[in-house]
């Protein structure tokens, strides 16, 4: 087993490989059945087959068993292939043998995803096929916070091993015998580990998807310490996304339409790229190629921002960040009095600072007329949470 941390390429050659997605069970821990549960707009199965069709896996192959002819239109519709599985009461390793035998000849790996882990991003499917074209393992394994997840990326001639006659499982002591060809792939995506065994599984997998484009707090966590960002940046961040939460969701409650997880996110990932040239518009390069394009904007906008009235997220991250100095909570006069004082003698310095503290004071007046809730008063909340 060797490691790999690598960004997702552009292309990702994925015309040479496949996906088998696990659709046969029973659901038998959920009240309903598992691949047809609705979310965001869609359900579990179309996730699945839509995270690998969307980055160019053409080959997905649906494995079918249980109230399998309810699902054949589906699947037909989204451009996958069926697989019947005759036995699939014998478990999942009957079903990774059918898709195994199913296959095209010149797929030189395939995916193998259960319809229950409906999240993945798209990004770790692209790192993964990366990694598999540039150096031809025999397993790829995305792992995040250092535990492995789904899917694996799994070499055709390993499959081939399942899909014999006869074959042997679990699926985990075939892996296990090619453990020294495999590769472990840092990834930022919570979710190759959040299946849907359970209904309370279902409804976290529910608030999921509905901002699956904006990482989660474990996820901006896994993003600091991958870009092994100072313990001292870390910790002011944790501040900053603390104070523009609850900038956000006092905003919320008055009535505006804002996305509280994405000023969080913001907040938490603002100086990713602190102590590089143009810090901001670096940070903000590194998540738009991870995929987090509205972070992104956010992080590229925290350092110099004008303000037309209108409060939106990198407003709330704009004012939240020139509330905390390290990790202390202060007001804008505090903050800015340093700066003041160190650019008393540098006209051009001491007019940009002039003008970021009016316009994060431009800023805080907007929402304490919006909220009728003084900073003063977010402030102590925050340093009470």
């Amino acid at each position: 087993m060797s490691l790999a941390n690598h960004p997702a390429p552009l292309e990702a050659g994925t015309k040479k490989l496949a996906a088998i997605v696990l659709a046969a069970g029973f659901s038998s821990r959920m009240a309903e059945f598992k691949p047809m549960l609705p979310l965001a707009g869609s359900t579990a199965l179309e996730r699945c087959i839509g995270i690998f069709r969307n980055i160019g896996v053409d080959e997905v192959i649906v494995v079918l068993g249980h109230r399998g002819d309810e699902l054949l239109p589906l699947v037909e519709r989204c451009g996958a292939r069926c697989a019947g599985n005759p036995n699939y009461e014998q478990g999942m390793f009957s079903s990774i043998a059918i898709g195994s035998r199913a296959l095209p000849g010149w797929a030189e790996a395939a995916f193998v995803l259960p319809a229950d882990i409906p999240l993945v991003r798209a990004g770790t499917i692209r790192q993964m096929a990366g990694i598999f074209i540039e150096q031809r393992p025999g397993i790829v394994y995305p792992v995040f916070n250092g535990r492995r997840g789904h899917p694996p990326l799994i070499a055709g001639r390993i499959l081939a091993e399942a899909a014999k006659e006869g074959a042997l499982g679990p699926l985990s002591d075939l892996l296990m015998r090619h453990e020294s060809e495999a590769v472990n792939l840092s990834v930022v995506d919570q979710c190759i580990h959040m299946d849907m065994d359970t209904p309370a599984d279902y409804d976290e997998l529910r608030v999921l998807a509905a901002c699956r484009e904006i990482p989660t707090h474990a996820e901006c966590e896994a993003i600091l310490a991958g870009q092994r960002v100072d313990a001292s940046i870390v910790l002011h961040s944790r501040v900053v996304a603390r104070v523009a939460g609850l900038i956000a969701n006092a905003l919320v409650r008055s009535g505006m339409s804002l996305n509280a997880e994405l000023a969080v996110a913001g907040a938490m990932l603002h100086d990713l790229a602190k102590g590089e040239p143009e810090h901001a518009a670096a940070g903000a390069s590194l998540l738009r190629r991870m995929d987090f394009t509205q972070v992104a904007a956010i992080v590229s906008a925290h350092t110099d921002y004008d303000f037309d009235n209108d409060i939106d997220e990198s407003a709330i991250v704009y004012l939240a960040d020139k509330l905390v100095r390290g990790e202390e909570l202060v007001t804008i006069d505090q903050r800015f009095q340093v700066a003041f004082e160190r650019f008393h003698d540098d006209p051009v310095a001491f007019e940009a600072a002039r003008k970021r503290n009016a316009i994060v004071k431009k800023v805080a007046q907007a929402v304490e007329m919006r909220t009728g809730v003084s900073i003063a008063s977010l402030l102590n909340e925050a340093g009470k949470s």
